[in-house]
């Protein structure tokens, strides 16, 4: 028999939206963190991207899925940028109708505990600069 998926989403205002997320420690099982977040994703009709707090945990784990084929980031972190950047709307799933005009980089560089440094660019750069925001307690979609 399967195990039934309630989790759900995180709507502002809830304090773990403002909340310095924790890093995932080495040998930490973080998979029914990430099971919770991936049914959220896949079952919101317009989300493409969800940091952990949105889901209820204070960790830095976050799903991108700018082409429909989520990958998750554990306790990502940008370690360069290319200075151009490039202002869009955007929204929030934990800030429903809120959308606003937000200037991000268009090219970064993430380094994750999965995977060596891999280089983003454009919408995808612009979604993980989204979710990492999240990690560090802040959204600039619901300021």
């Amino acid at each position: 028999m399967r195990k039934r998926v309630t989790a759900k989403l995180i709507i502002a205002p809830n304090p773990i939206l403002t909340t310095v997320c924790e890093p995932v420690e080495d040998g930490e099982n973080v998979s029914g963190i990430i099971r919770d977040m991936m049914y959220i994703l896949t079952n919101s009709k317009t989300g493409v991207g969800l940091a952990a707090p949105q889901a209820g945990y204070s960790k830095q784990i976050i799903l991108v899925s700018a082409n429909g084929f989520p990958i998750t980031m554990i306790n990502p972190v940008i370690i360069s940028w290319k200075n151009d950047q490039a202002t869009r709307e955007e929204g929030c799933l934990s800030y429903p109708g809120v959308y606003k005009e937000i200037p991000r980089f268009t090219e970064i560089v993430v380094h994750d505990t999965i995977r060596v440094p891999q280089t983003f660019y454009g919408f995808e750069a612009r979604i993980i600069q989204h979710e990492i925001d999240h990690l560090d307690g802040m959204c600039k979609v619901g300021e």
